[in-house]
């Protein structure tokens, strides 16, 4: 998951510093975007709400909770937090994010907050990337009940990857594989993978 992960990182680099033969980045969503830094984005709620998020996750993949109920996924997201007005460039300034998964059959469920960087890919089609931290409600136990999970800890990292298509100002769907895991750093370290679909309004 790691190594897919540092992959992803790459591409994403490599999308936000392409050279300006690529296209100006007004030429990349087909619809006003929020995430395209060159037009006019939507107004944010209360000027911290940028974007609202929800769908349903499938839990804990490869692991003793997998198929054991689905995740409840919730997430908001702010602005960038600093706008750079500098092309490219600006897909490197992260947004902030909030969220959490509850799980339906009573596995481990978690909050989560973090950085968010997203980068436009084309005519509404975007990527994203998000690293933070999270707290679970999972089995520290070295040996945990059957069908569920030895987490180690309640305090986890938390790492994701997204792709998403914003087919108009206001709308989006997006598809995200998650992971958390406390990097060795407890007793035991199982980990929680969850994968799945939401929907997106941006403000």
């Amino acid at each position: 998951m790691k190594q897919r992960l540092l992959r992803t990182v790459a591409a994403t680099a490599v999308l936000a510093v392409a050279p300006a033969s690529m296209g100006r980045a007004a030429d990349f969503p087909l619809n006003p975007s929020s995430y395209d830094t060159t037009t006019l984005a939507p107004a944010p709620l209360w000027g911290v709400v940028q974007e609202v998020r929800g769908g349903v996750f499938y839990h804990g993949y490869d692991s003793p909770e997998q198929g054991k109920g689905v995740d409840l996924n919730g997430e908001i997201l702010t602005p960038r937090v600093v706008e750079l007005n500098a092309g490219y460039w600006s897909y490197l300034v992260p947004r902030m994010h909030l969220g959490g998964n509850l799980n339906t059959d009573g596995r481990t469920s978690d909050g989560y907050l973090g950085w968010t960087w997203t980068v436009p890919v084309y005519r509404g089609l975007f990527a994203e990337i998000s690293l933070g931290g999270s707290y679970n409600d999972g089995h520290t136990a070295f040996v945990p009940p059957v069908g569920y999970s030895a987490v180690g800890c309640h305090l986890m990292f938390r790492e994701s990857a997204t792709l998403g298509y914003q087919f108009t100002q206001h709308w989006s769907v997006v598809a995200t594989a998650e992971h958390i895991s406390n990097d060795h750093m407890c007793d035991r370290n199982a980990g929680v993978t969850n994968f799945g679909g939401r929907i997106g309004y941006t403000f």
